[in-house]
């Protein structure tokens, strides 16, 4: 098997490799009275400050994110496994983080994986492109090196400087001619919506270099509506609202790909949603279908003043199912709906080592979830889509 969804980010001593000045802008250690704590300033980035101070306005549970980037301590700073294991922040207790290759592709050989897609983090949105460029670089740059012996089970994902696109194009360029693939992108950019036309030359140098984007679900807008921050960790429900709200709204970024004229443009771009789940997506290209010719995306739109929704030839599901892919670790509805989405538009991952992601048991889950599945459709959808357009050949 290939997991598309792998979290193998850079450890912190990375940015010690920076120049002083840049260097409280990062991930880093820093020492304190009372030990040493690992700090991530930019971690809710994503966001911006009227939705942080409405979320915080709302939730009655501590702002998690203001606690992360005040700093977490690290007991052993010289613990490479305890400190990996607090830079993921959400580990299975079976599961042994790394900042290491081997380590890992020992943990996922275990687990039945042979290999796959890489994914450390969306840049290092801080607002100060000179930092931004900087740590892409560096991040980028230990990750092929990482996987210089490995490209061809691993797919290095690589960070861009998303603040500036033409700075993004650059350094896609550059970690591209390393070998490295894809491009990571999250779900949502608050600052500059994916439908925007200034995105264009990401696009066209994506779609000219081969290299796929994957589009994870993040700490977004989405992860924080108000809703979600009331009722997350409450008894019953647990974290599910946040999950179900991440997942589901990959729903509204596809929308954007597929009718927004982005797939249309560039028909070789390739764009995989990550770790959000496919029971949805069968469900979404029909409702998207049904209103893209429909008198709701048409003529209501066009009575109310906004311009109609239909920009492209064909109906957002002739995109979705020609370039697109949807991820999933545990999903009997999306192997169901197979022959609804097509089998070549569904990976698997395991969402390596995530709580919510099926490691160490990736065998007993994917034997569980394909029962009675033809053995084409399962080599597909556990393998052979993700070599196909990660370039794999483990």
């Amino acid at each position: 098997m290939l997991t598309t969804d792998c979290h193998f980010p850079p450890p912190p001593w990375l940015s010690e490799e920076l120049p002083e000045h840049l260097r409280s802008k990062v991930m880093r250690l820093e020492e304190r009275a009372d030990g040493v704590y690992l700090v991530r300033p930019t971690l809710a980035a994503m966001a911006s400050e009227e939705q942080l101070a409405e979320v915080g306005a709302m939730s009655t549970q501590p702002d998690r994110t203001a606690l992360l980037n005040m700093g977490v301590k690290v007991n052993d700073p010289d613990d490479e496994r305890e400190l990996a294991r607090i830079v993921q922040g959400d580990c299975a207790a079976e599961s042994h983080p790394t900042f290491q290759i081997d380590d890992l592709i020992a943990e996922l050989e275990a687990d039945g994986v042979a290999g796959g897609v890489l994914i450390s983090s969306f840049g290092n949105p801080s607002g100060d492109l000179e930092v931004d460029i900087a740590w892409c670089r560096l991040a980028n740059d230990w990750l092929a090196e990482q996987c210089r012996d490995h490209m061809h089970r691993f797919a290095p994902g690589i960070q861009l400087p998303l603040t500036s696109v033409e700075e993004s194009v650059k350094e896609l360029e550059r970690a591209a001619a390393m070998g490295m693939r894809p491009a990571l992108l999250p779900d949502v950019h608050a600052e500059r919506p994916w439908y925007d036309a200034a995105w264009e030359p990401l696009w066209e140098a994506l779609e000219g270099l081969d290299v796929p984007i994957t589009m994870h679900v993040s700490a977004s807008a989405r992860a924080m509506l108000p809703w979600s921050a009331q009722t997350s960790f409450k008894p019953g429900i647990g974290a599910t609202a946040g999950l179900l709200l991440v997942s589901s709204g990959m729903a509204e970024s596809a929308l954007w790909f597929a009718s927004g004229g982005i797939l249309e443009r560039h028909p070789g771009l390739r764009v995989v949603f990550t770790e959000c789940g496919a029971g949805w997506f069968a469900w979404a290209m029909d409702l998207m279908d049904y209103a893209y010719f429909g008198r709701f995306g048409n003529e209501f739109c066009t009575d109310q003043g906004f311009p109609p929704m239909r920009l492209c030839e064909f109906p957002p599901s002739y995109y979705l199912k020609r370039q697109t892919a949807c991820t999933f670790m545990d999903d009997r509805v999306a192997v169901h709906n197979r022959e609804l989405t097509t089998v070549d538009a569904l990976m698997w991952g395991n969402d390596w080592p995530h709580q919510e992601g099926v490691q160490p048991n990736s065998r007993e889950v994917v034997a569980k979830m394909f029962d009675g599945v033809p053995d084409a459709d399962v080599r597909a959808i556990t393998h052979d889509n993700a070599a196909r357009t990660f370039r794999l050949t483990a």
